[in-house]
């Protein structure tokens, strides 16, 4: 989120269905070594680091599988020493690009009023259901409060921390599961899976639901690791934050696939850009420590209001700071489930924010889902 001014025996067929999908899409010529590009989306499965390794085999033996190499590389010492993402220096250089695509588009959105545009014709809403049954009462509050759920409690089980590495750094995010036909979908931030424009794959990734540092164990369901990582290549090519978006595929745990054992959220697009949304994360900048599950809510609406229709971003009233990149936005939560319809991504300042702003869930982010729900 930025400021504005592995014994992985699936991973073989997870390939294949790439490959195959590959074949039928023609990939990007930007796209970096070792990823794969898909109507759009791009991918790579992450690297383990050597240090990770090394780590690895004096704990388990060399036999040691990926996901316990990553396992045993986040210490408890070494995810509170995890850095929010949004203090990495390569993001706060895609803010300031960004932010200069902006202000021309606004430019020119201020000429089609004087031109009298019209908006396009709708797309229409797709939605696809949570792992369990939901209904639309909640109300709202602008400013972030911690829900105290219980580590057991369906919404802080669906909720969880990142951490990663990436460019040298070590980096924690938020993220949460969601419902698909593979099972083991996690979304987030493109931010938190890969560095943007000129920037790497992350390496390292593990997702921690329920993270709860008010615990003696911190992770009370483990470590969850990716076996596959995917962000919109409009975000790998050029920091696109209207694109910002992430998935991490995640190999099987004892056996079982995360929205088996923690349940998962629906999802939803084209709702419409003024909409209620909860807002989860693990922001981790006063007044919050990045130790426990905090949300916000409010009504959203486009990023800027001139030809309001153009605006391929909107923000919700919230004060959660750095740290919460990639918490979902959810529509129709329920008190335990609801439907993913944006994602953390930036805050309009770094001390005292108010809004917090997502890409706009349309058929880009269609397209992430429905490329990666069979994975």
């Amino acid at each position: 989120m930025l400021t504005k001014s592995f014994g992985w025996r699936r991973l073989g067929v997870a390939a294949a269905a790439l490959a195959c999908a590959a074949a039928a899409a023609p990939a990007a010529a930007s796209a970096a070594p070792g990823t794969t590009v898909v109507a759009g989306n791009a991918s790579s499965a992450p690297a383990v680091s050597e240090a990770a390794w090394d780590i690895g085999r004096a704990r388990f033996g060399a036999d040691v599988t990926a996901s316990e190499a990553v396992s045993a590389y986040w210490t408890p010492e070494r995810m509170r020493d995890a850095t929010p993402v949004e203090e990495a220096p390569f993001l706060a250089a895609a803010g300031e690009r960004y932010e200069a695509k902006l202000a021309a588009q606004e430019r020119k959105a201020d000429l089609k009023v004087l031109r009298r545009a019209r908006p396009p014709k709708a797309r229409p809403e797709v939605t696809i259901e949570p792992a369990a049954a939901v209904d639309e009462t909640v109300s709202g509050v602008a400013a972030a409060f911690n829900p105290n759920l219980p580590f057991s409690h369906a919404t802080a089980r669906t909720n969880g921390k990142v951490f990663f590495n990436l460019n040298g750094g070590s980096y924690v995010c938020s993220a949460a599961v969601v419902n698909s036909e593979g099972r083991d979908t996690v979304w987030t931030a493109g931010h938190c899976v890969h560095g943007g424009r000129g920037g790497q794959w992350a390496t390292n990734w593990q997702f921690v639901p329920a993270y709860d540092d008010d615990l003696i164990n911190p992770r009370p369901y483990g470590t969850w690791t990716a076996i596959q990582l995917w962000t919109r290549n409009a975000w790998i090519n050029d920091s696109n934050f209207a694109e910002d978006m992430g998935v991490a595929i995640l190999g099987t745990r004892n056996g079982l696939h995360i929205v088996d054992q923690m349940g998962g959220h629906g999802f939803r697009v084209n709702a419409g850009k003024n909409v209620f949304e909860r807002a989860f994360g693990y922001p981790a900048e006063a007044p919050f420590d990045g130790g426990n599950l905090m949300s916000c809510a409010g009504t959203s609406s486009p990023e800027w209001q001139v030809l309001f229709f153009s605006s391929e971003t909107i923000k919700i009233p919230c004060d959660m700071t750095r740290g919460s990149s990639g918490g979902p936005w959810l529509h129709g939560y329920d008190g335990n489930y609801g439907y993913l319809n944006g994602v953390n991504s930036r805050i309009d300042r770094i001390v005292g924010p108010t809004i917090m702003l997502s890409p706009y869930f349309d058929d880009t982010a269609l397209s992430l889902y429905n490329t990666t729900r069979n994975l």
